[in-house]
């Protein structure tokens, strides 16, 4: 058909028909593929010898011949039309792993027509020119924090891209699994070659003349570069002998600071110094926090580039940015570099937390309407969610070990301290309320009362958020009682008795005076449970006279899931401390145990409550043997008769049975 047709010299008029006919065209083409490609691996030599020996040739021929009209179809602009021909272009690949498995590498012939196929595949993962691109994470998945997600998305067309774009990378995947040589080249060459264009560009005063869509497409690709490198990607040519003998051992940064670049490496040196993340379109800037935290061991070798790195952070392309999407999800990629490159970043600690000192806020908002069954408890703030990354990531920074402690102090009381100022105001306006009765907080109006209703649960929602912020802030400091960190002065020097326990007590105090304030609150009593876990590792030893007042003001007025997560919580600091916490355990444990049992006496009412109170009894469970584990079974003996005479008398008075 193939010949008869003369469907090679026949292909211009097709190409200039309307997309429906060129998808039928398509499809018969695609058709014609998969048939070839299956007599081509039922007559292969290599599984079957009753075919005559010019028939396997023959099939291949007539593939190779069909190949440039797949090609073709592939970069045709309308979707449907390309779409058509990926079942073709998948058995083509099979085809050459076949090959390549049997023969152990590819003919320069099949390489070529790999090339072009690429090419092909590049040029479709473009975006189209009357699109508009929306934040989505390259990565995807878990990888998309602070994103929009998919099913947010009105565009149809949009979303119909997004998953053009993954299918065509997994045919780029294929690609990459036959040759990453000749991907890692071809990917190479497309970057710099676009990079070098938009520097040439800029140096000249052309200004707006470079596409956004070439420079999101270029820096798409080297996001992708890394996948087709066998093993980790190395940024820098290493002498003979320093790479391990299976050739996959990452070789210290170290030991490649000051050596010649890699590919892939002097495509990361030309993104970071040609100023691309400044193009004024929201995909480039974001595509370049995507690849900086990818390829975060690149900074370790060229230090150099930090700098550029960080102000794209700070200012408007990233921290600053006016689009929500792409700020949120710069925040949690802030705090993805600051992990990796943690003890790189002292130089620049003090300029960093200058300028994103006014985005260290936390301010929670509700909507203007609320409804009378609103539920404050299961009300979610992805935004701020996500801005819990950049309080920890602050945190990374200010305590690093190369700071010298008054210096650490002197950072977090910057940074810690207006949130200590306005959570007592917070407080303080509480208190009024209750002191009158009115509103939410002074338990004589409902949620749909009105304006004052609103304006309280908006308090109690910025009190939640503030005190979150500071349990992300301490979530930063390292654990002063990790075997790891014991010896180690300047982290004791962070924590403990140093200068910044002082600021963490403070925490530790106003967060039990909000507490004590507002314990009927759920989410205030969840804060401040997660406040606590964070300030356990940064005080060590010294939060322990607070967790008394902690955990009755938990108990009180707790949930059963709330108790299923406080739980884990009482294992935690039983672990962390063992027999220096048992006073405060014996004076604890029986109302702990009490609570658990009034609510394992309950009939549960409805499925939900039932499997709540599984959990509970599987956390219940774990909490004790934690205790075992932790030697602290004497708490149960200290306790003595009492405790078991206390848990039978409860058995009989809710018939509950042990």
């Amino acid at each position: 058909m193939v010949t008869s047709q003369k469907l090679t010299f026949k292909f211009s008029s097709i190409l200039q028909s309307d997309s429906d006919f060129r998808e039928r065209i398509a499809r018969l083409v695609n058709n014609l593929g998969l048939q070839l490609c299956q007599i081509w691996q039922d007559t292969n030599p290599q599984t079957n010898n009753s075919y005559p020996p010019t028939a396997n040739p023959t099939a291949y021929t007539h593939i190779s011949h069909l190949v440039p009209i797949l090609l073709q179809f592939l970069r045709d602009e309308d979707n449907n039309v390309s779409e058509a021909v990926f079942g073709f272009l998948r058995e083509t690949l099979n085809m050459f792993k076949t090959i390549k498995k049997a023969t152990g590498s590819l003919p320069q012939e099949q390489k070529v027509l790999m090339r072009q196929i690429l090419e092909s595949i590049v040029m479709k993962m473009k975006y189209g020119e009357d699109m508009e691109w929306v934040c989505v994470a390259i990565a995807g998945g878990s990888e998309s924090v602070g994103t929009i997600g998919e099913d947010s998305i009105g565009d149809e067309e949009m979303l119909d891209f997004l998953e053009l774009r993954r299918e065509l990378k997994r045919f780029y995947d294929q690609i990459a699994s036959l040759s990453a040589s000749l991907t890692t080249s071809f990917l190479s060459s497309a970057v710099t070659t676009t990079l070098t264009t938009f520097v040439n560009e800029k140096a000249s005063g052309s200004t707006g003349t470079s596409d956004w869509r070439d420079l999101e497409l270029a820096l798409y690709l080297l996001y992708l570069y890394g996948e087709a490198i066998k093993g980790v990607p190395q940024f820098a040519v290493l002498p003979p002998g320093t790479v391990g003998a299976n050739g996959g051992k990452i070789v210290h940064p170290v030991a490649q600071a000051g050596a010649p670049l890699t590919p892939l490496g002097e495509c990361l040196f030309e993104m970071c110094k040609s100023g691309v993340s400044a193009y004024p379109h929201p995909s480039v800037s974001a595509n370049f926090f995507e690849i900086a935290c990818r390829y975060s061991n690149f900074f370790e070798i060229r230090p150099d580039c930090i700098p550029d790195a960080l102000e794209a952070f700070v200012d408007a392309r990233g921290l600053h940015h006016p689009i929500s999407a792409n700020r949120t999800r710069a925040w949690y990629l802030f705090w993805r570099f600051t992990k990796d490159l943690k003890s790189k970043l002292t130089p620049y600690v003090e300029t960093v937390l200058n300028s994103i000192q006014d985005v260290l806020t936390a301010d929670g908002s509700l909507p203007l309407a609320l409804s009378p069954d609103f539920d404050l408890s299961t009300f979610k703030d992805p935004v701020f969610e996500t801005k819990t990354y950049l309080f920890e990531a602050v945190g990374l920074l200010t305590s690093q070990e190369s700071i010298p402690a008054q210096q650490q102090f002197e950072y977090l009381s910057v940074v810690v301290n207006p949130f200590l100022t306005e959570i007592q105001k917070s407080l303080e306006a509480c208190r009024s309320i209750q002191q009158s009765s009115n509103g939410v907080i002074g338990g004589a109006a409902s949620v749909g009362a009105g304006s004052p209703c609103h304006r309280d649960l908006e308090l109690v929602w910025t009190l939640h958020h503030r005190l979150m912020a500071l349990g992300s802030f301490a979530k930063g400091f390292p654990d002063i009682m990790n075997k790891k960190t014991q010896g180690n002065a300047a982290v004791v020097a962070s924590g403990g008795s140093g200068p910044c326990s002082q600021i963490f007590k403070q925490v530790a105090e106003i967060t039990l005076v909000a507490l004590e304030t507002l314990s009927r609150f759920q989410v205030i009593r969840s804060a401040a449970r997660f406040t606590f876990g964070r300030l356990i590792n940064c005080l060590g030893q010294d939060v322990q006279p607070y967790l008394p007042t902690l955990i009755t003001g938990l108990l009180q007025e707790c949930s059963i899931m709330e108790l299923v997560e406080f739980l884990p919580f009482m294992g935690q600091v039983a672990h962390k401390f063992k027999a220096t916490i048992m006073s405060i355990l014996n004076g604890l444990l029986f109302p702990l145990v009490q609570k658990v049992f009034f609510f394992l006496n309950q009939v549960p009412n409805g499925t939900d409550e039932a499997m709540a109170l599984v959990e509970l009894r599987k956390s219940y469970l774990a909490f004790l043997m934690g205790l075992f584990s932790s030697e602290l079974e004497n708490v149960l003996i200290t306790e003595g008769m009492d405790l078991r005479q206390r848990q039978q008398d409860l058995a009989k008075r809710k018939k509950f049975k042990y």
